[in-house]
């Protein structure tokens, strides 16, 4: 009997970016499975006969026992590695004893791909067009296909997704001759192709720009089979702007001063940059919209950070006051020359007491800026002592905002109410933990 192993994950972070194109393609004028690669693809009917908890938590090691082999090397028994909540619906998760369509990948070194999606695992009597299709093609009754797919990367609440990118133009060159696709309203595009390698050219509406993830130019169409292509692309909108110091320090990336660019309607995170060795921030690959830049506008300033008080562009110290910057589709903008201020360290004095008025030893305080609400425990901080001391670092000026909680062996927190300091305190800032938070959805006690 012949088995093929399964590959562990940690193997597959180039392999991944492969199968997660190698999927089918909905919509399309045929309910073909194509794939990226169809001379390496592995596509059977199994039956699921184990299924295992594999060493990583999120995996389970799955068993087939192949019943019809429809494309790859003949293999009696195929285990492979199978995210855990594959469909997103428990009910939908494979079951032992059923039989699936599976579409993977045989890999060089041994192994198949892992089943990373859901389409990757259907029910077989849920996959009557492509069992059909699939059949045709061993047959040797279908034609030489391309089938794909143009999608934008875009991120939504701090989320990454793929949407179409309908009018994209796909040239594909070979021996001499050209053949043109353009990517219909929901990004796809198909046609019949003599088999071969083509070279792949690809133009993009305005604004955008492409991303191959390494892939190539070069793509080879198989006789009888349909190979799938890709095209990933990105808006091509940047924002760059010259940072100076007025006390005359260079900016650079050694000098760990992070910036972020957030949107300005929800103060949503976008992505962090750092000064290059010209003391420039160049921030690429944004969609249109309107956004905030700003200093140590997330995270509180820490002790190995160089020290500058919360600053938002053109060199505002609140959100309220910073500029909006509107970028259009692909829009490249240079910013005006933004000038930042090193502020005034401070550690700061703490006195935390338990509602009785006796010290709080081993209670945490956190720090936060009124523009954004989450309060932190700064790496560095050690909780209280024995007499109920402690100090937080922070730069102003300020406001920064303080808060004690403490942990209780029946689970609620004990928790003082928030101080707000706008400048470094002479003397200990007095934290009672007057206040008990229970368990997420229960009500708060005075």
């Amino acid at each position: 009997m012949l088995t093929m192993g399964f590959i562990r994950p940690e193997r597959f972070l180039t392999f991944f970016l492969l199968l997660w194109l190698s999927l089918p393609i909905q919509g399309t004028q045929t309910s073909a499975v194509c794939v990226v690669n169809p001379s390496s693809a592995l596509i059977f009917v199994g039956r699921l006969t184990k299924l295992t908890p594999a060493d990583n938590s999120s995996w389970n090691q799955a068993q087939f026992q192949v019943t019809e082999l429809l494309q790859g090397e003949p293999l009696d028994v195929v285990s492979a590695l199978i995210t855990k909540n594959l469909c997103g619906d428990a009910a939908t998760e494979p079951k032992i004893g059923e039989s699936y369509l599976i579409v993977t990948e045989q890999l060089a070194r041994g192994g198949i791909g892992q089943l990373l999606r859901c389409e990757q695992v259907r029910p077989e009597r849920e996959a009557a067009p492509e069992l059909e299709y699939l059949r045709s093609s061993q047959l040797g009754e279908t034609p030489a296909e391309l089938s794909g797919e143009a999608t934008v990367d875009v991120q939504e609440e701090q989320v990454w997704t793929k949407v179409p990118l309908p009018g994209t133009k796909i040239h594909l060159t070979a021996e001499g001759r050209t053949t043109e696709f353009v990517s219909d309203d929901e990004g796809l595009f198909r046609g019949v192709l003599k088999p071969g390698n083509y070279e792949v050219n690809v133009q993009l509406p305005s604004g955008y720009s492409r991303k191959d993830y390494g892939l190539g130019s070069i793509i080879t169409v198989t006789e009888h089979r349909c190979t799938q292509l890709a095209i990933s692309a990105s808006p091509a909108g940047s924002i760059t702007v010259h940072i100076v110091d007025v006390g005359g320090a260079k900016l650079d990336s050694m000098s760990n001063v992070q910036f972020t660019l957030e949107t300005a309607e929800h103060q949503q995170f976008v992505q962090s940059v750092w000064p290059d060795e010209n003391s420039d921030l160049v921030i690429k690959d944004l969609p249109p919209g309107q956004y905030l830049l700003g200093l140590n506008a997330y995270l509180p300033v820490s002790r190995g950070t160089v020290p500058y008080p919360p600053t938002y562009f053109p060199g505002v110290n609140n959100r309220s006051a910073a500029q909006v910057i509107n970028l259009a589709l692909g829009e490249r903008k240079v910013l005006p020359e933004m000038r930042i201020m090193k502020g005034q360290k401070c550690e700061i004095p703490v006195v935390v007491s338990e509602a009785s008025g006796m010290p709080s030893a081993g209670t945490s305080v956190a720090i936060a800026y009124p523009d954004y609400l989450v309060f932190y425990i700064v790496p560095g901080n050690n909780q209280t002592d024995e007499k109920g001391r402690t100090t937080v670092y922070a730069v102003f000026p300020g406001p920064v905002l303080l808060n004690a909680q403490k942990e209780r062996d029946d689970h609620p927190v004990l928790q003082s109410e928030t101080v707000e300091i706008n400048t470094c305190p002479a003397e200990p800032i007095l934290l009672k933990l007057s206040r008990i938070v229970t368990l997420p959805g229960s009500a708060e006690k005075q």
